[in-house]
């Protein structure tokens, strides 16, 4: 995609949230992190370096209407920064987010991109599972594991009525079903602004079967 197409494609994705000029430069300064860093690591591939834009900042973006004001956030594989630096962009000013990611390098990015766009986050290196359980108002992850094992990381976290949000590609009711087999929970899902057969998986009251 040519460099203006991608100026234009990010500033009508921008308009479309309506999200506010702070958030928008903020979010331009973490991308400009990630065009420098993606050749050095695998951030994203070159395949999906065109598509960032509406792929996966239109697709973290969604998610800021399900997340109260003040709230505590955790994102759960954090990677590339998606959904959990795109979140702060936003809510930097009024939530405390932590990015929990295992692999080194991709840490090392998370921290130069937060800083890069001012973001007060707190960056974690380490497995989630290896990190001791606090309770959060929201955990996300994106692009990270099956829900089942999604729901096995995160029900620790929400146990004192937090809820998961958990933006899901076209294979959400399989997913869904196969997490059914192991754990009660309550579920919402939400119609994907971004993937024709997506949908965000808003979950609460996670309890494994006994």
């Amino acid at each position: 995609m040519p460099e203006a197409t991608r100026r234009d494609a990010s500033a009508d994705i921008l308009a479309e949230f309506g999200v506010s000029r702070e958030t928008s430069r903020r979010i331009e300064r973490i991308i400009e992190t990630l065009d420098d860093w993606r050749a050095r690591i695998n951030l994203i591939g070159p395949r999906e370096w065109p598509q960032v834009w509406p792929r996966h900042v239109a697709d973290s973006l969604q998610l800021l209407d399900h997340i109260p004001p003040g709230a505590r956030i955790m994102d759960f594989g954090s990677g590339a920064g998606f959904p959990g630096l795109i979140i702060a962009a936003d809510r930097c000013r009024d939530s405390r987010i932590t990015l929990i990611e295992s692999v080194g390098k991709k840490c090392a990015y998370l921290r130069a991109a937060a800083t890069a766009a001012g973001l007060p986050v707190e960056v974690v290196c380490a497995r989630v599972e290896s990190v001791t359980p606090e309770p959060v108002q929201i955990v996300t992850a994106r692009a990270v594991a099956p829900l089942a094992r999604l729901l096995e990381l995160s029900a620790p976290w929400l146990e004192n009525g937090g809820i998961a949000l958990f933006p899901k590609g076209r294979t959400w009711h399989e997913e869904l079903t196969a997490a059914q087999q192991s754990w009660n929970f309550t579920c919402e899902a939400i119609v994907s602004r971004t993937h024709r057969e997506g949908a965000i998986l808003k979950i609460s009251e996670v309890i494994r079967h006994a």
